[in-house]
């Protein structure tokens, strides 16, 4: 049985839209596997992981329609990047590789 009863979900830092739970797991499990796909490996749970909300008005949030999962994939993938690219600015390079040994 599909579940068609309405959420108001949000990936990442993304706006909130309204979809159907059938919906939700659709583009849920697309976005994962688009996710690994991009950065095999690395810890992106924040970024793969819907929050749900109930609403009692749905109708004022965007319905999420393909043409906004498709930016909301894009604009995941540039929050990952710019998160890679801090934490790699971030690690004091010099000092970030000491072998424990030398200490």
């Amino acid at each position: 049985m599909e579940d068609n009863k309405t959420y108001i979900v949000s990936l990442g830092d993304s706006q909130k839209y309204r979809a159907t739970g059938a919906q939700l797991k659709e583009y849920s499990e697309e976005l994962k596997k688009y996710l690994s796909t991009q950065f095999a490996g690395e810890a992106i749970k924040y970024y793969d992981t819907a929050n749900v909300e109930e609403s009692e008005d749905p109708q004022k949030y965007p319905e999420l329609t393909h043409v906004e999962f498709e930016k909301i994939k894009t604009d995941l993938k540039r929050q990952i990047e710019v998160r890679n690219e801090d934490k790699e600015m971030n690690s004091d390079a010099p000092f970030s590789n000491v072998n424990p040994s030398a200490i």
